[in-house]
């Protein structure tokens, strides 16, 4: 048996110009995760307990008009877990990284993805007229690209280049 080419593969084969218009679409067509936003006086325990609460990887520090800082699951993680940390202090001073990152909401998924890959993030906050509008993370992008395309994504094989000796099954 010869080993799998595309156009055996059947509808397991990505299209690419259809993939093309779809990494181009702007970040405003896609639905977009809600920000949530502390105070920059906030405690780091109690915005982590919001976080928590909420069930989001991030809180974004300030409003939608004015974002601060960004502080992440990967802040806990990185910054927070020396036995002298004090839990109690204000955010804004702790751990945020000041001025982050945004994309606005005219860029394109593929711009996100770069934005992404770039610079080591998984959350981006999104921007519309100077205001926050929405998040955009990597799982998110892999939430969209299974829903555009669930035929390919989710019918590929596990091992989609092995070749079998003898043929299996009845």
């Amino acid at each position: 048996m010869s080993p799998a080419c595309p156009s055996q593969l059947g509808t397991g084969v990505m299209d690419r110009a259809r993939l093309s218009r779809f990494v181009n679409k702007e970040l405003r067509e896609f639905r977009l995760g809600l920000p949530l936003f502390v105070s920059p006086t906030e405690s780091v325990e109690a915005s982590l307990r919001q976080m928590r609460g909420a069930g989001q990887s991030c809180v974004l520090v300030g409003d939608a008009a004015h974002l601060a800082g960004i502080f992440t699951e990967r802040d806990v993680l990185t910054r927070c877990m020396s036995e002298d940390f004090d839990w109690s202090q204000p955010i804004q001073d702790a751990l945020v990284a000041r001025e982050p990152r945004t994309i606005g909401s005219d860029r394109t998924l593929a711009e996100a993805i770069a934005t992404f890959q770039q610079h080591r993030y998984r959350t981006l906050p999104v921007v519309e007229d100077g205001r926050v509008v929405g998040l955009i993370r990597v799982s998110d992008v892999l939430a969209h690209v299974a829903e555009a395309f669930p035929e390919e994504i989710l019918n590929l094989p596990p091992r989609p280049h092995q070749v079998m000796e003898k043929q299996e099954g009845g």
